[in-house]
C-alpha cells in the first residue's frame, strides 16, 4: 500500500506509464550501463490530490 506524501491517502497503484503518441513506455536504466533495463515503470495515482508517483516493481536489479 501506498501512501500519497501530501494528503496521506492510499494511493490506487499498478498503472502503466506510456510516452504520449507511442506505446514504448519509460526505461530505467542505471547510469552507466544504457542497454540494461532495470524494469517496467508503473505509476500510483492519489485519488484525492491527483499526485503521481512512479515505481519499479522488482527492485532486484537495483540491489546488485
Amino acid at each position: 500500500m501506498r501512501k500519497c506524501i501530501r494528503c496521506e491517502i492510499e494511493m490506487i497503484d499498478g498503472h502503466d506509464v506510456k510516452v504520449e503518441g507511442a506505446a514504448y513506455g519509460l526505461k530505467i536504466t542505471k547510469p552507466d550501463i544504457f542497454k540494461e533495463n532495470l524494469g517496467k515503470v508503473h505509476a500510483a495515482v492519489c485519488p484525492e490530490c491527483g499526485y503521481i508517483e512512479f515505481y519499479l516493481e522488482d527492485t532486484s536489479k537495483i540491489k546488485k
